[in-house]
């Protein structure tokens, strides 16, 4: 026999391919986020800066009502050209003007209003017969 080369492969190495050698689940690595008890905002907390009171200081500032300041830059917009400013302020109008136009009332007839209470008693009969069965 003749000595081997160590750069040579061998039969054994033919074999095993490397993909049928068992791999090692990788461990997720640890996180640092996520919930926590006790984080987050309080519960009934209040913002520290209201929508009034930020226009009021805005008005302060710029020295005329924010209503006028904010009509001005979609006029400023038109006259310069500005497409791109121009649809941000009339996306701000529209979504404005469209909620205050739109104010939907939901009301029940008698006959819906008994008829979800026909069907709320008629669910709480059936709860109530299952837990009595178990």
């Amino acid at each position: 026999m003749f000595p081997l080369n160590i750069h040579m492969i061998t039969e054994k190495q033919t074999e095993s391919t490397v993909s049928e050698q068992p791999r090692k689940p990788r461990r997720k690595a640890p996180s640092r986020g996520g919930a926590r008890p006790g984080g987050g905002r309080p519960k009934g907390s209040t913002n520290k800066i209201s929508g009034k009171q930020l226009l009021e200081e805005a008005e302060r500032v710029i020295g005329k009502p924010f209503i006028t300041s904010l009509m001005e830059g979609y006029r400023d917009t038109i006259l310069e050209g500005d497409r791109k400013h121009r649809v941000v302020y009339e996306r701000l109008l529209v979504d404005k003007v469209a909620s205050n136009l739109f104010d939907v009332e939901v009301t029940d007839s008698e006959d819906t209003i008994l008829a979800k209470q026909r069907a709320f008693a008629e669910a709480i009969a059936q709860i109530a017969g299952l837990k009595a069965a178990n």
